[in-house]
């Protein structure tokens, strides 16, 4: 195998295999696949870039799980842990319509002493509120701990919460997903068949969603083109996904980083 080879089958519109991935992983330089990447781009979307304007509200810190990654997370008697009240939720959705906003980006923490119902009622309470706001909400991650709240299907849930005005998925939870790494940076929250069936389900009822990588970790490079292809999959079943993410690993504050002492990761990956 040859980038020529490569290259030809781009051109010629030819799926590349998970070798291939592996194989520019290791041979070819970011502006190659940079270039690589516009020309199947261009094909399917034209020379169109899109974009639109968000604001992030994270509604609770308090989570049940220890991501060994993460540094936003706290425990429920932690100082720098909180909760908002619907009155802070409704002012921070003012102030992003106010800025021009578009979309909430709504995700937060697995808070395991707030009900079901709270979750619902955020977003609830913003559409009825901000109408014009689209809602991105909860991780699959999160859609799980719902299902474990209540022991209703995940389905359901995402159904009740589109009735309230949920517009779309965020794609985070992610991470990586192949087993030797997601068994080590997140052991215990959704796994990986459960984020994909989850994603299906929403792609089902008419929601779209976004799909997330977080790189630059203890993943290699076998791992990173193993997820894309899992993704690329899913996407070929339902067409449902709008982006992908790649999520660079911070490691200050985090187990993750200290343990294995981690440098912070740049846009070229080794």
């Amino acid at each position: 195998m040859t980038l020529h080879d490569i290259r030809t089958k781009v051109e010629a519109g030819r799926r590349l295999s998970f070798d291939d991935g592996l194989f520019l992983e290791e041979h070819a330089d970011l502006f190659t696949l940079g270039e690589l990447a516009n020309v199947v781009r261009e094909r399917k979307n034209g020379n169109v870039a899109y974009y639109n304007v968000n604001t992030h509200l994270n509604a609770t810190n308090v989570c049940v799980y220890r991501c060994v990654f993460c540094a936003f997370r706290a425990d429920l008697k932690s100082e720098k842990g909180y909760v908002m009240p619907d009155e802070q939720i409704l002012h921070r959705a003012e102030e992003a319509q106010a800025r021009g906003a578009t979309e909430l980006h709504i995700v937060g923490g697995l808070h395991h002493q707030l009900p079901y119902e709270w979750y619902l009622n955020v977003v609830r309470i913003i559409h009825q509120h901000y109408p014009r706001l689209h809602l991105k909400a909860y991780t699959a991650v999160e859609w799980d701990w719902f299902a474990r709240l209540t022991g209703r299907p995940t389905k359901d849930i995402l159904q009740e919460f589109k009735d309230a005005g949920l517009g779309s998925l965020p794609g985070g939870g992610a991470e990586i997903f192949h087993p030797e790494v997601r068994d080590i940076i997140c052991e215990h929250k959704a796994d990986t068949d459960s984020w994909l069936r989850i994603h299906r389900e929403a792609h089902q009822l008419g929601l779209r969603s976004n799909a997330t990588m977080l790189y630059g970790h203890i993943e290699k490079p076998l791992h990173r083109v193993d997820h894309l292809c899992k993704l690329r999959e899913l996407q070929d079943e339902t067409g449902g996904f709008q982006t992908l993410i790649p999520l660079a690993f911070h490691p200050d504050n985090t187990k993750l980083g200290a343990d294995h002492k981690i440098q912070k990761a740049s846009g070229i990956m080794d």
